[in-house]
């Protein structure tokens, strides 16, 4: 896990193929899966460049009285099945709390990704999945979104949306492409390589 200090934009950290612990917590962030959202982004996908991997981001940000917090992840699975598909995992609201958060002195972290963050997650991953060549690049294969933890405060559809894009971008840009990430995420992104 990197840990990166953003200053007045927050702080962020980034697992990446590594155990999906928090510090000080025996138990990763994985949830029990009440319902799947599934989506195939590409038909007749050939192998693709990227190899299993696994990713998850966390950030909390400031925003003068109030602020914004998530943590999403995800692991693709490479396979000869022919298509590229996008799995959002869902759990319930009322998961296990989250006590070594980033965000925890300011809100009840609970593990999970609720149906009310399932949407915007599709939609953001589908995005970045869908810009030029990103696709191919994963080739045949499971992009499976089952890692998270949110906020009942400081998380949002929209902040999760981007967090999703972010988390896929992650994945390829050891491949050597560059996109625009919004901000905070782009502040990440810039420390983290």
């Amino acid at each position: 896990m990197k840990v990166l200090d953003l200053g007045l934009a927050g702080k962020a950290r980034i697992w990446q193929d590594e155990p999906s612990y928090f510090p000080r917590d025996s138990r990763t962030v994985f949830y029990p899966v009440v319902d799947e959202k599934i989506l195939t982004i590409l038909d007749n996908a050939k192998i693709g460049s990227i190899f299993p991997r696994k990713v998850m981001i966390e950030i909390l940000t400031p925003l003068g009285a109030r602020f914004l917090y998530g943590c999403l992840g995800a692991i693709f699975e490479p396979n000869d099945s022919g298509k590229l598909i996008l799995k959002i995992s869902i759990s319930t609201e009322s998961e296990r709390q989250l006590n070594t958060s980033l965000a925890s002195s300011l809100d009840i972290v609970r593990v999970g990704i609720t149906e009310e963050y399932a949407c915007s997650i599709l939609e953001g991953a589908r995005l970045k999945l869908q810009e030029s060549g990103v696709s191919d690049m994963f080739g045949s294969g499971e992009i499976s979104f089952n890692l998270g933890a949110f906020g009942e405060i400081g998380s949002s559809k929209a902040f999760f949306h981007d967090l999703a894009y972010a988390v896929v971008e992650v994945i390829v840009r050891d491949k050597g492409r560059f996109y625009n990430i919004k901000p905070p995420l782009n502040k990440v992104l810039e420390q983290y390589y």
